[in-house]
C-alpha cells in the first residue's frame, strides 16, 4: 500500500501543560484532534485545490498539464484531494492520503523503466513521448502554514475554553 500521512502530535505545541492536566482529569481529548484534523485537512485540500502553494506559501513548480490545460497542479480528477483524511486519537491526529502516488507529490521522486529500456508515455495534450527518467518535482501539500497554525490555536482556546465553562465539547 503506497500513500503519505502527516503526524501532528500535540506535544509540538505551547499548549503540553494545559493537555497534560486536562489528560490527568480524564478529560477527552478526541474532539480537540478532531477539530485540529478538520483544521489540517481543509488546509491540504486548499493548497491542491486553489492556492497551489507549500505550506510555508512557496509557489510548486507548475505541472505540463496545468500550464497546457490552464488548471491548479495536482488537481487533476480531484482524487488526491478528495483522499486526504484525518486520525484522530487522544493526543494527536494524522493527517494523509493512502493514494499510491500521493508520497511522489508530496516529496517528489524520479521514475525510471524498470523492465524496459525506456518509458512510454502520452501528455495531456496527446503527444507521445519517450524517456529514460522522468522527475517530478516535490510539492509539498501536507503541512501546516501559519494560518493553519492560528486557526489550531484557535480551536485549542476554544476547547479549553469550553472545558473550563463546563460547556459540552
Amino acid at each position: 500500500m503506497g500513500g503519505v500521512t502527516i503526524r501532528f502530535a500535540l506535544d509540538d505545541l505551547p499548549v503540553v501543560a494545559a493537555l497534560d492536566r486536562a489528560t490527568m482529569e480524564g478529560k477527552d481529548l478526541f474532539p480537540l484532534m478532531d477539530a485540529i484534523g478538520r483544521v489540517l485537512v481543509n488546509g491540504a485540500r486548499e493548497r491542491i485545490a486553489v492556492t497551489n502553494e507549500t505550506p510555508d506559501g512557496v509557489a510548486w513548480p507548475k505541472s505540463l498539464r496545468a500550464k497546457e490545460e490552464g488548471t491548479p497542479t495536482l488537481f487533476d480528477s480531484g482524487r488526491l484531494m478528495n483522499s486526504i483524511t484525518a486520525l484522530p486519537e487522544e493526543r494527536q491526529v494524522t493527517v494523509g492520503s493512502n493514494l499510491i502516488y500521493a508520497a511522489v507529490h508530496q516529496v517528489g521522486a524520479t521514475i525510471r523503466p524498470v523492465t524496459a529500456k525506456a518509458l512510454f508515455f502520452t501528455l495531456a495534450n496527446g503527444s507521445a513521448v519517450t524517456a529514460g527518467a522522468v522527475t517530478i518535482p516535490a510539492r509539498p501539500y501536507l503541512g501546516i502554514s501559519a494560518e493553519e497554525e492560528a486557526d489550531i490555536g484557535d480551536v485549542t482556546v476554544a476547547f479549553f475554553d469550553d472545558l473550563l465553562s463546563g460547556r459540552p465539547q
